[in-house]
């Protein structure tokens, strides 16, 4: 038997903000470059004014609060898009 598991974004990714580093932030920058929000050249791991202003791009055209923070409603709409 085959038991399906999914992740939720507010218990698996943490919330990014502006200063974060890691492998959260790489992670939120490539699906950002995947759905063409972010420049490649621009993939650090840190989340600086740039990776800022592309959330908040993403959080406008999809209806979100524009405050460039990545909770859990624009991470499971970043996960979303992506696979839709």
């Amino acid at each position: 038997m085959i038991q399906e598991v999914q992740a939720t974004a507010s218990k698996e990714l943490p919330v990014l903000r502006k200063g974060d580093t890691g492998g959260a932030v790489k992670l939120l920058q490539n699906l950002l470059i995947s759905l063409g929000y972010f420049d490649k050249d621009l993939r650090t791991g840190n989340f600086l004014e740039q990776t800022e202003q592309a959330v908040k791009n993403f959080q406008s055209e999809y209806n979100l609060q524009v405050d460039g923070i990545v909770g859990a409603k624009t991470w499971d709409l970043l996960g979303g898009v992506l696979w839709d």
